[in-house]
């Protein structure tokens, strides 16, 4: 399995009655990521620094802090250069449009997947929405809520759990965008983070790191 193949086209192309455009854009095309959606790749290079300081690294933790404030989307490449290891490994960003003139679909359905240090497969941006049903103030569960849910999540998490056991990836990642997620994932199994930088993060409302163990 590649790490494309995790992406479930004929799951998603099932939820709907129109023709639907898939594009997937791979490690080759970084950059191109960096232009289309610069705070994904912020977040990669973000969390692979969290992680270097907090196992313990001889470094000042605010070495890279002008690239934090400026959220930097090829920080990764700085991290790269303080820890001599590739950040990047793998990459995969899927996403869907609609070919149907009546919604706007474009962040609905995309799925951001990247293979990284130390050795993790890290879900950067993951988003299963029907733009035909939009969620109304009184009814959103977090900010970013704006369409109900594809119920698509748990399938496309099976297909991790799968590429990370045949690869020898040892833990899935991610970062939530705000608290009122985290019961969302740790239905899944995920678990926050055990480190300083996460019990800030949740104190703070910040994004908060959480991981599951893959075995």
């Amino acid at each position: 399995m590649k790490l494309h193949d995790v992406f479930q086209k004929q799951s998603i192309t099932n939820k709907f009655d129109c023709n639907i455009e898939f594009e997937q854009l791979g490690i080759e095309s970084v950059l191109t990521i960096a232009e289309k959606d610069p705070n994904i790749l912020f977040e990669i290079g973000a969390q692979a620094w969290m992680l270097f300081v907090e196992f313990g690294a001889k470094v000042n933790p605010q070495k890279l802090a002008s690239d934090f404030d400026q959220r930097n989307p090829l920080i990764y490449q700085k991290v790269e250069k303080v820890i001599k290891r590739k950040v990047i490994q793998d990459l995969s960003f899927s996403y869907a449009l609609l070919d149907d003139p009546k919604v706007h679909s474009r962040g609905c359905i995309q799925l951001l997947l990247c293979r990284m240090y130390p050795n993790d497969l890290f879900i950067a941006d993951v988003a299963f929405y029907n733009p035909y049903k939009p969620v109304v103030s009184k009814d959103k569960k977090y900010d970013l809520h704006h369409f109900r849910s594809l119920n698509l999540f748990g399938i496309h998490l099976d297909q991790i759990k799968q590429y990370c056991r045949a690869n020898k990836i040892s833990r899935i990642t991610l970062t939530t965008s705000s608290n009122e997620q985290i019961p969302y994932f740790e239905s899944h199994g995920f678990k926050i983070e055990n480190n300083t930088f996460a019990k800030s993060a949740f104190e703070h409302g910040w994004s908060v790191p959480m991981y599951l163990t893959c075995t």
